[in-house]
């Protein structure tokens, strides 16, 4: 690799690359690409992109763990097929 190809390497991976994307109706509009805008976004919260995972996570398993809500599922669903077993379907 000569200086010019090493320049010019550089310069394409510094790039913010930029997107063509097409709505619906059919206009087109460029973008950066989502990593680039990723990059320059501002933090709005104060917990980090980590944290923030972990506590999704968390809050996924406290919902499937919903017990509450399954009982009250289950009595609904026993109540609506008594009364479609008195309508007769």
């Amino acid at each position: 690799m000569n200086n010019e190809e090493i320049i010019e390497y550089i310069n394409s991976d510094l790039a913010e690359k930029m997107v063509t994307t097409v709505n619906a109706t059919g206009e087109r509009t460029k973008k950066q690409d989502a990593k680039t805008r990723a990059k320059k976004a501002n933090q709005t919260s104060s917990m980090s992109k980590a944290e923030r995972k972990k506590t999704a996570r968390k809050a996924a398993r406290t919902k499937k763990k919903d017990v509450a809500g399954q009982r009250k599922q289950k009595k609904k669903t026993a109540k609506a097929m008594k009364k479609r077993k008195a309508m007769g379907l």
